[in-house]
């Protein structure tokens, strides 16, 4: 059985790797990386020229700003207004300062591609003030240094552990990757819970499942294409590492990849060993989730129908990260990010800003963990039942006749005779498998009409 599950994970495998659709996924955030390498390249390029400066008739203040080495442009003084702006119409400057009553403006061509540092500028000119003002007060140099010296202050976090946090790059780190992460495990959970979808609905449109199911089971189909796409999954995510390897040498020193850098270097490992762990179970939940469902499906334009309650519930952790940003003391996000399915997205924002403890954290994933199990096992019996089903029926009255068994034989349904004779009630059978399920599909409908319509 094992080879089997083998040969209908390759099969997947090697049929999507071969395809244009899915090299356009992969490859599509590299040309995004592309276009924005570009473009910043392109700014870069225009802000590292220096702009020209001319002060009018004020050699004293042209000798205080031309000092200055924050404002990064070439100053100069012009004796005149009228000379100014013929430099500045032929291109021979990018601007020019004129001060009158103590007001200073700059004026610039519309057409010059240099643009000039506006707070550095008036930093500068603020600074150039007080030292006129000090002299009129004849105040000293210390005097002024004791009047602008910024007020001691330090904002330190009381954290869910009791200890209390100074808001240094840690903080800072998890919030940014907490929220980074929660969109990428929204958008990969769409992708594959979408590619799943299409290959089961595709083999019971085109009527192969049951030329499959005569040759194997329906549990080496139903776990073959979960590792399958698991491994197209794997195979992006590597592609990604590989691809950002080989790219680092040439773009290292960009401001972009200094930043990420600096971010990056302040996770701490626990909320990267957690995160990981998190995107890998909530993501192979939900391909399992969509497994179920595509069973449903008759035909190939339903797989879309049939997997959107799962999308939703998605958007439920999703939006509810987002929210708890805002309101991240709420009572109804706390409960929201233990549920599973929920808690991939929401517990992982809310870890991320200590609003929930490292040991909440750990028992919605162990959550997690036992509902994908959990749901694992019931659908393996439901996938078997429906595989090869084909219904007029709406999708989530068929799922929920596949909980309940109630498509099958009556004489199966009513009673199962043992050896000895004794009846056995078959919903005792699995019924705490079974029992979650029905609970997990409540969600999504309760989810899906009063939140979402």
């Amino acid at each position: 059985m094992k080879n089997q599950t083998w040969l209908v994970a390759k099969n997947i495998y090697r049929s999507r790797i071969k395809g244009v659709g899915f090299w356009a996924l992969v490859l599509s955030p590299f040309l995004l990386g592309a276009v924005y390498l570009v473009i910043g390249l392109v700014i870069s390029s225009g802000a590292n020229q220096t702009p020209q400066l001319a002060v009018v008739d004020n050699p004293a203040l042209t000798q205080i700003l031309s000092k200055n080495e924050s404002l990064k442009a070439d100053i100069k003084n012009e004796s005149s207004l009228k000379e100014a702006k013929n430099e500045l119409s032929e291109g021979r400057i990018d601007g020019f300062l004129t001060v009158e009553d103590g007001a200073y403006t700059i004026v610039t061509d519309n057409k010059s591609s240099v643009k000039f540092d506006q707070t550095s500028f008036q930093a500068a000119l603020t600074q150039v003030n007080i030292s006129k003002t000090a002299q009129r007060l004849n105040l000293s140099a210390a005097d002024v240094q004791e009047l602008l010296s910024p007020a001691k202050f330090t904002m330190k976090t009381q954290t869910s552990s009791g200890q209390k946090s100074t808001g240094n790059s840690q903080t800072g780190a998890n919030i940014a990757i907490g929220s980074i992460a929660s969109i990428l495990i929204f958008t990969l959970m769409m992708m594959y819970v979408g590619i799943i979808g299409q290959e089961i609905g595709n083999e019971k449109s085109s009527r192969i499942m049951e030329t499959l199911l005569a040759a194997t089971s329906s549990n080496v189909q139903y776990y073959g294409k979960i590792i399958g796409v698991i491994l197209l999954l794997t195979t992006q995510l590597g592609i990604y590492v590989l691809g950002f390897g080989v790219a680092y040498p040439f773009i290292r020193n960009l401001d972009q990849i200094k930043a990420i850098g600096e971010m990056l270097s302040g996770i701490t490992f626990g909320f990267g060993i957690y995160l990981v762990a998190m995107s890998l179970v909530g993501i192979l939940g939900y391909l399992i989730l969509a497994s179920i469902v595509a069973s449903l499906v008759n035909e190939q334009a339903q797989v879309q129908q049939a997997t959107q309650p799962i999308a939703f519930l998605a958007m439920i952790g999703y939006i509810g990260g987002i929210a708890g940003s805002t309101v991240p003391g709420n009572i109804v996000l706390k409960v929201l990010s233990f549920i599973p399915f929920i808690s991939p997205t929401l517990m992982t924002s809310r870890l991320a800003i200590q609003y929930s403890t490292t040991t909440e954290a750990w028992i919605a994933l162990g959550l997690q963990l036992l509902a994908t199990l959990a749901i694992a096992k019931a659908g393996e019996k439901i996938y078997a039942r429906n595989v090869l089903s084909y219904s007029d029926e709406k999708i989530m009255s068929q799922l929920f006749k596949g909980l309940t068994g109630r498509q099958a034989k009556r004489k199966n349904a009513d009673k199962v005779v043992s050896e000895n004779g004794e009846k056995k009630n078959p919903w005792r059978r699995n019924s705490p498998l079974r029992l979650a399920l029905v609970i997990l599909i409540i969600l999504i409908i309760l989810a899906y009409r009063f939140i979402f319509k």
